[in-house]
């Protein structure tokens, strides 16, 4: 009897040591960010618009919108693939699908139109001029918070077999260049970085996906299990938080 009473002091000790992580992440809070989650939507890429009225974001396979600072989202198109750029020309947003291109600089570049919008990014049609897209381009992951101020996305890749064609992603970081001098944001988050956005109110809205940065290997291996598409929001003018 007593045999018994012990393996079964076993059985649930064990059991208690081998509980799941849970589906649900532990809450983020933080004092300068906020964090906005896009429902199986696996990657968040180009954003355009303002958490205040309408944000506009394109994920992995299809472009949202928020009306209600990011508590319910509204699939206004089915793509299937996201969008690295989202280019505003007067009452026009077009889509840029490829970052492949480079600036005389060497800033990396989106380009090739494939969608437009006349609405504010409600309805999108059709729009493809062949190479005639490529002079629609925008840098990618770049922006000016002033005159003096660039920050932008750092992507670090590790070729494999040596083909630089193939890369593994390593953490991405993001670069603060003022004045000639180059440091990086600390960001209170650990998921992959895809991209870079500021509004007219000078927040900066860090586009990530559920891929985890595992600091063990240097790469991301894990993603949250409910895989949404993730922004996060600097709560004030991002020129504040790094000074």
């Amino acid at each position: 009897m007593k045999l018994f009473k012990t393996i079964a002091l076993m059985m649930v000790l064990s059991s208690c040591a081998k509980k799941e992580v849970p589906d649900v992440p532990p809450a983020f809070s933080d004092p300068d960010w906020t964090r906005l989650e896009i429902a199986n939507g696996k990657e968040a890429h180009a954003v355009y618009g303002n958490l205040d009225d309408t944000l506009t974001v394109s994920t992995l396979y299809d472009i949202r919108q928020t009306y209600d600072k990011g508590k319910t989202w509204v699939n206004v198109k089915t793509t299937h693939q996201p969008f690295y750029g989202l280019l505003v020309k007067g009452d026009s947003i077009f889509t840029l699908s490829s970052k492949s291109l480079k600036s005389q600089s060497g800033q990396m570049l989106t380009s090739f139109s494939q969608y437009l919008s006349l609405d504010n990014g409600l309805s999108w049609q059709s729009f493809y001029e062949g190479a005639k897209s490529i002079n629609r381009s925008k840098e990618y992951a770049t922006v000016y918070p002033n005159n003096q101020i660039t920050i932008r996305l750092k992507e670090n890749l590790e070729p494999i077999n040596d083909n630089p064609n193939h890369n593994s992603v390593l953490k991405s970081t993001v670069e603060i260049i003022e004045n000639g001098n180059t440091r990086t944001l600390s960001l209170p988050f650990n998921n992959q970085i895809t991209n870079l956005y500021l509004d007219e109110k000078g927040r900066l809205y860090v586009s990530a996906t559920s891929a985890i940065y595992d600091k063990n290997s240097g790469k991301y291996s894990d993603n949250e299990k409910a895989e949404p598409a993730i922004i996060y929001v600097s709560k004030q003018n991002i020129s504040n938080l790094i000074k």
